[in-house]
């Protein structure tokens, strides 16, 4: 099956096992750039060799892109703390995982996306497919991208060549479904988040997105899709220190092609 992603108006739509994912009227789909390969980060420029990706390139099953309603914000909570506690113990600090709290973050989720499209301070992507075993629509992936908060961290040491100045973006809470990880669906959910950046928030400048030091396979993802190694950070997690380190493109416009 072929991943659908390049709908750029909520007039598109894609059907999959004869079920509509625009019967929504307030569904708004997003488009997923297909770009040149880029550079990996992993790549020694030196050498005049390079190491091309191409983010848009793998297949998975029938998937839609579309922004994120409030009627998702529970699914979305129930994939973030699956990632949580099947991703982060042993890296994440015990005592933050035990104190997550499910309503305090599905409400933040319905907060920010009460508001249309149009005026919401963020964008919230959402990957749906149609499970192929219930034939019901199912939440697989969800990013956001947003300005940067810098105040949710401290202690940030920027390595030689960067600066906080360089970006005026964040792609943040990216997630897959536990169980579909590895299907090309996180390079697309990062492709549309920044896409929307660029197109509805007129964002030019670099993108910066920060994972857990201890997080290889979000580290080794990023680097994967193309991105740099920049900066290091402290972040609070429930009183505990916990170091994260953020990798990003020089500006949107590399990442997606523009």
């Amino acid at each position: 099956m072929t991943v659908t992603s390049n709908a750029t108006s909520p007039t598109n739509t894609v059907a999959s096992a004869g079920i509509n994912h625009t019967a929504n009227p307030a569904t708004v789909l997003i488009r997923i750039p297909s770009r040149p390969p880029i550079r990996s980060a992993t790549s020694t420029p030196s050498t005049g060799s390079s190491k091309s990706v191409n983010l848009a390139d793998k297949t998975a099953e029938q998937v839609v892109f579309r922004h994120g309603r409030v009627e998702d914000a529970t699914l979305m909570t129930e994939m973030q703390f699956s990632n949580y506690w099947h991703h982060y113990p042993g890296i994440c600090p015990q005592v933050f995982l035990d104190t997550l709290d499910r309503p305090k973050m599905t409400a933040s989720h319905v907060s920010r996306m009460t508001p249309s499209v149009d005026e919401r301070e963020m964008a919230y992507v959402v990957a749906e497919r149609t499970n192929a075993k219930t034939g019901e629509l199912e939440i697989i992936g969800m990013s956001q991208a947003m300005v940067p908060d810098w105040e949710r961290a401290y202690n940030h040491r920027f390595y030689e060549g960067w600066s906080q100045d360089d970006f005026d973006c964040e792609v943040d809470t990216l997630y897959v479904k536990v169980g579909v990880q590895g299907g090309g669906i996180g390079r697309k959910l990062v492709l549309g988040a920044l896409e929307e950046a660029y197109e509805r928030f007129n964002m030019r400048r670099g993108v910066i997105i920060w994972t857990l030091f201890g997080n290889t396979q979000g580290r080794n993802f990023y680097s994967r899709i193309g991105c740099t190694e920049v900066a290091i950070r402290t972040l609070d997690l429930a009183g505990v220190p916990a170091e994260c380190v953020g990798y990003a493109f020089r500006s949107i416009g590399e990442a997606i092609g523009k």
